[in-house]
Parts: structure tokens; C-alpha cells; sequence
């Protein structure tokens, strides 16, 4: 696995800014972005925009989000990986 970039996105979802820390991977057959929110992992998503969860990631947190925000953020992020070119 190789980290390839790491980049921050501030969405605004239901009158909050949420800064969302994006770090892309290289598995050799498949590319993915990890979302991070306020240093909690949110999903992962992959290139085709498949929306996965960490089970080992995700295991330690309480909570993560609001689930009506998560899907907003699932979706923003969506957009805006699928916008940039590569």
C-alpha cells in the first residue's frame, strides 16, 4: 500500500463547517480515499465511488457523525473526487 496524497476539504453540511482530511491509496489493483473528520475516521470510498467502512479503523470511536451528515458528506466528497481530473 502506498499513500499517494493527503488533501483538506472544509463542506458545509446542516449550517456546521466540517473539515474533512482525504488521504488517497494505492493497493496496486485499487485506489481509495480515506474521509477524516476532526481526526475520527469516517469511510472510505473508492475510486468508482463505492462507499466502504474500516471495521479495524472504526473500532475504537463511539460515535462518528450524525448518519443524515454522513450522507451528505459521503455525497460531497463523491462530487468532488469524481470532478478532479485523473
Amino acid at each position: 500500500m502506498e499513500e499517494l496524497h493527503t488533501k483538506t476539504l472544509d463542506l458545509s453540511v446542516s449550517g456546521k463547517t466540517i473539515s474533512c482530511q482525504i488521504k488517497e491509496r494505492d493497493f496496486g489493483d485499487l485506489i481509495v480515499f480515506d474521509v477524516f473528520g476532526d481526526d475520527n475516521y469516517l469511510f472510505t470510498l473508492t475510486q468508482t465511488g463505492d462507499v466502504l467502512f474500516n471495521e479495524y479503523e472504526m473500532g475504537h470511536q463511539k460515535a462518528i457523525m450524525d448518519p443524515r451528515q454522513l450522507n451528505e458528506v459521503i455525497e460531497m466528497v463523491k462530487e468532488k473526487i469524481e470532478s478532479e481530473p485523473g
